[in-house]
């Protein structure tokens, strides 16, 4: 009797004793190492339509797997390009969402270099030089208008005794060495041989001087467009040319 009564009580020791490391072990906290990522954040608000710069974003610490897939990792992606909406701080910034300068697929606005204009003529086959220009070339815009001159009478002294005004028909350069944006309505470089169609604008990159002059030049007279070599980017020293010229008449000033 006190075997059994000795063995229940071992029995019931060794249960005790497994029951305390069995509850001690669902106590114990579980462990679990947290592997973290970069990715690129917004440092400040960045307004819409704006340029990204170096100190407007800032790389974050975040649980790996909880940022967004496309997700910028490194300020090179995104420094440079242009925002389309308000990028609020702290939020990752995805470069599918932002478009890029010189780009023809971020539209015309984001090919135009700062402080330039891009100003579309319209052309024919003649005065386009019969569909061979492409994106990227470099062209003259020679505009054919009248123009009044003052003209002076000159005695055997030199002197001008008398002046009166001339309408002269004049051809002169209203804008030289631009770069041409897009030929049409397309801004690719590359033109299909089979295509047929002949542009009838083209769009040209331009100072806000010389956007004044062409448009003027083009209301008040006719525009050419003279292609240039690949390698000619010298700007010309002519004069502009007047009928009177080919008459031996004297130029005095032009008004």
């Amino acid at each position: 009797m006190k075997k059994v009564i000795l063995f229940a009580l071992i029995a019931a020791l060794a249960a005790g004793v497994l029951l305390y490391f069995y509850l001690g072990n669902l106590e114990q906290e579980t462990v679990v190492e947290v592997v973290y990522e970069d990715v690129l954040v917004a440092a400040v608000d960045i307004p819409a339509y704006s340029v990204i710069t170096a100190d407007m974003v800032t790389l974050t610490k975040v649980p790996e797997g909880t940022s967004h897939p496309l997700a910028a990792r490194s300020a090179a992606e995104v420094v440079g390009n242009v925002t389309e909406s308000l990028i609020v701080e702290g939020e990752e910034i995805l470069p599918v969402k932002l478009k890029k300068q010189g780009e023809v697929d971020s539209g015309m606005s984001y090919v135009v270099p700062d402080g330039m204009r891009a100003v579309t003529i319209a052309v024919d086959e003649v005065s386009g030089v019969a569909g061979f220009i492409q994106r990227g070339d470099y062209v003259d815009i020679i505009a054919f208008m009248d123009i009044k001159y003052l003209n002076g009478i000159v005695d055997e002294t030199g002197a001008t005794i008398t002046s009166e005004t001339t309408t002269v028909q004049t051809s002169l350069y209203a804008a030289e060495n631009v770069c041409v944006a897009a030929v049409g309505t397309t801004m690719q470089s590359d033109s299909s041989e089979t295509d047929e169609v002949l542009y009838e604008s083209i769009t040209l990159l331009l100072t806000p001087e010389e956007a004044l002059r062409v448009n003027l030049c083009a209301k008040a007279g006719v525009l050419t467009v003279a292609l240039r070599s690949s390698g000619d980017h010298e700007i010309n020293d002519d004069v502009p040319v007047t009928a009177d010229t080919f008459k031996g008449g004297i130029l005095v000033s032009g008004g």
